[in-house]
């Protein structure tokens, strides 16, 4: 008798069951693909950097110096236990240029080196570690196929000094070290002969060449220990422990943990959705429930039959959801795995265990719900459901005082009179609008220029010139630095545009604190004083021997405001106090802010920031723009920026963040589409008779199916508003571990009105509308002699 009991609800409610059984699949699919990610990326990562043999350390420096001076002092410490090194030239992105001489983008310097000389692995889009490549050919690393939209077979021309040469790419190769997001820099991997070409020009010999070192520490080795070894080496460009390359990846990892968040919401979403489902499946049937009553049959046995229902649809949903998850799964982890070499076990226990997960869950759950059996009796058979009379007023509003439309009044009195009826579609939408607007408000934050202060000065320019920048780094670059900003400044003058140039260095530099050694980077402005950036605590570095610090050295070495720390400049070491507090998002926040006339050495070069343009005529943002653009056409220089272009162009999260939202956005209109749809199901399906009585007294199709839509308008309205308000804290809830990790402690983030409050709420408004209006016109087959029907 259950199974006809039930298989006759299954094909009676085919529309309610099809939306539930949609939501279990949802929320197995992503549950699934979700904790198999998780864990895929977060060991994969690990597991991709032992692979490539990335070792404890990583030294990159620049000169052959540099590399006889690393070769030295590596060979004869005891705590290295290897180190691998590879000879690197350095170009930049103006020597890559297409088939037709257009110049290819490419970020930051680029790495020019031979895979036979190679130490560390590389490996293609198969996993397959590349150890040969054919004269004239090449692999790229890291976004630079997809950023120039080349395909593996496209020929690119380099061309460096006096050599210039074509290769042909035969595809991109997976990069450990330079192939993150937030590293950047574009490497090409060549066959021995393409790089004795480059180091056949003496200018590239002598200038450019470099190496790169992976070196493998004792267990027992401090980082102090290395760093004090790695101090004292010139030109150093960077250094840093494996888990600083690990942390590189930190977009790789939000993306995956973002996809289990969301898991979570669709899992509670389906809770809301399901609870709703079986409360209106309940008091639907109070005269099938009242009649098993009256013939004996007990509560548990009833539940027991509703239990059965939702056992079925969650097996369906989770098996079906569970084979969606697969190929899901592949889907969001193909940006991830792109750059990263993740193993060949996909954690197929791990769907498993998820899905099954789904289901117990929602057995559960069903089973506390289906508790309302229990207040069901056989006295409800007969009294349709109604255990009592009503004795207060449904709402406060009346017909007679409503100057709207019927449809308006009643849908306005429909939602005051039963909220918590309507409170599905309220819990629904507010969770899955909550998201997508907090990600909108990372989004603006990230392309604005609210974090400039992390990078730098604030400016009304910056631009990017590799080839000068490069050129200035050696140990008498200083004196062509600042001949190069009077030479900028002249031009610019000379153009109508009379501005200030400044630029920052950094350098790698060997600090001690309390007897423990570090090499950390320092920062230090040429042409712009200390006092020029901003402080979140503590006073502007007055002298040489006064320093500033961010959070993350002062976790990292213990170091406080009023402590002095030693740092060893190279021709002097001086004591330095530490009088403020700043925030940065260079080196993820591992530097430490130096005052101008602090005696630094161009010896200890680590790299040059961008050239900065302060107009000393303060034009409006109008005129800096149009400026901006004369600037490109003057230099020649497409990487001229304002700040906000210049904050996103040094965070480059803003496009994966953005993947993100989009893929919440589309999610979301799909959630509220099923939501619309079972939910007018249900309200169609109980408000039959009522439907049948506003007919019979003349009410027309179209008034009928306002009144339907026009309650889940104002639903919504309130859903997506308390949404926008709620995204403000919820931001700075999400935000703040993401920032955190880059290095920035206190962001001021920017709240765009009119997106948060009116552009995606408007669509999701839009969607509800369409969703509910569809589904209404089943009102037309509904006959004024319904008014009796109770089935």
């Amino acid at each position: 008798m259950f199974f006809r009991i039930l298989k006759k609800d299954l094909k009676r409610k085919k529309a309610m069951n099809a939306v539930m059984l949609s939501f279990i699949l949802l929320a197995t699919m992503f549950v699934a693909s979700g904790i198999s990610n998780v864990v895929s990326v977060t060991n994969g990562i690990d597991s991709y950097l032992d692979k490539a043999g990335i070792g404890d350390y990583v030294v990159i420096s620049m000169g052959t110096d540099s590399g006889a001076a690393l070769d030295e002092m590596l060979r004869t410490e005891e705590k290295v236990i290897e180190y691998r090194t590879e000879p690197v030239v350095w170009g930049d992105k103006s020597n890559l240029k297409d088939v037709d001489g257009k110049e290819l983008e490419a970020k930051n310097s680029v790495v020019y080196q031979t895979i036979e000389d190679s130490r560390l692995k590389f490996f293609d889009k198969n996993n397959e570690q590349i150890t040969e490549i054919e004269p004239g050919h090449a692999y790229a690393t890291g976004d630079f196929m997809e950023k120039n939209h080349l395909k593996p077979g496209d020929q690119i021309t380099i061309t460096h000094h006096s050599v210039s040469f074509s290769v042909t790419l035969d595809g991109m190769a997976k990069d450990a070290l330079l192939g993150s997001s937030m590293m950047g820099n574009s490497r090409f991997l060549f066959n021995k002969a393409e790089i004795e070409q480059l180091l056949s020009d003496d200018s590239i010999r002598n200038g450019y060449q470099g190496q790169i070192c992976y070196i493998d520490l004792a267990d027992d080795t401090s980082l102090s220990d290395i760093a004090s070894l790695i101090a004292g080496v010139p030109e150093i460009m960077f250094s840093g422990t494996r888990s600083m390359i690990k942390m590189c990846y930190v977009l790789d990892m939000i993306v995956a943990f973002t996809m289990l968040v969301l898991s979570i919401c669709l899992i509670l979403v389906s809770f809301v959705v399901l609870k709703f489902s079986i409360t209106f499946t309940i008091s639907e049937e109070f005269r099938e429930i009242g009649v098993m009553k009256a013939i004996g049959i007990s509560s548990f046995k009833i539940r027991s039959l509703y239990l059965a229902k939702y056992l079925m649809l969650a097996v369906a949903g989770a098996v079906v959801g569970f084979l969606l998850s697969i190929p899901f799964s592949n889907l969001m982890l193909r940006s991830v795995s792109n750059n990263i070499v993740l193993g060949a076990d996909n954690h197929f226990g791990l769907s498993v265990l998820g899905a099954v997960l789904v289901i117990v869950v929602i057995l559960l759950f069903a089973f506390r719900c289906t508790g309302l059996v229990k207040k069901s009796s056989p006295i409800d058979a007969i009294r349709s459901g109604q255990t009592g009379e009503r004795y207060k007023k449904k709402s406060s509003v009346r017909l007679g005082k409503s100057h709207g439309s019927t449809s308006m009044f009643l849908a306005v009195n429909d939602v005051l009179s039963a909220p918590r009826r309507y409170a599905t579609i309220v819990i629904t939408f507010f969770i899955c609008t909550l998201f997508v607007l907090v990600f909108v408000n990372l989004i603006s934050t990230m392309r604005s220029d609210t974090c400039i202060t992390t990078f730098g000065s604030r400016s009304d320019l910056y631009y990017t010139d590799l080839a000068e920048a490069m050129s200035s780094m050696n140990p008498d670059g200083l004196e062509r630095v600042e001949n190069y900003l009077r030479d900028t400044e002249n031009l610019l003058e000379a153009n109508g545009m009379p501005a200030k140039m400044c630029v920052e260095a950094q350098y790698k530099y060997k600090v001690r604190v309390d007897g423990n050694d570090y090499s950390i980077v320092c920062e230090q402005g040429i042409d712009v004083g200390a006092s020029d950036y901003e402080y979140t605590e503590g006073i502007v570095p007055q002298s040489r021997n006064e320093i500033a610090i961010t959070p993350t050295i002062s976790k990292l070495t213990g170091a406080k405001m009023g402590d002095t720390v030693t740092i060893d400049f190279g021709t002097e070491t001086l004591d330095c106090i530490v009088v403020a507090y700043f925030q940065s998002m260079n080196q993820l926040g591992a530097v430490i802010r130096l005052h101008e006339d602090a005696p630094t050495d161009f010896s200890y070069i680590a790299s040059l920031m961008s050239y900065q343009i302060n107009f000393t005529d303060h034009p409006s943002a109008k005129e800096v723009e149009i400026r901006k653009d004369k600037i490109k056409q003057l230099f020649d220089n497409d990487k001229v920026m304002n700040a906000a272009e210049y904050c996103d162009d040094c965070m480059g999260a803003a496009s994966t963040i953005e993947s993100v939202q989009y893929l919440l956005l589309g999610i979301t209109l799909i959630v509220v589409l099923l939501v619309c749809i079972l939910m007018e199901q249900s309200f169609l399906a109980d408000e039959r008779s009522q439907i049948a009585i506003l007919k019979a007294i003349g009410f027309s199709n179209s008034r009928v199916i306002r009144w339907h839509v026009i309650r889940f308008g104002i639903v919504t309205l309130a859903a997506v508003f308390l949404a926008g308000i709620c995204s403000i804290p919820a931001t700075y809830l999400i935000g703040n571990p993401i920032f955190g990790m880059m290095g920035a402690v206190e962001v001021s983030y920017v709240i765009n009105p009119w997106k948060i409050f009116l552009l995606y709420p408007g669509i999701i408004f839009l969607m509800t509308l369409l969703a509910s209006g569809i589904t209404a016109l089943q009102i037309r087959t509904i006959k004024s002699s319904d008014t009796a029907n109770i089935e």
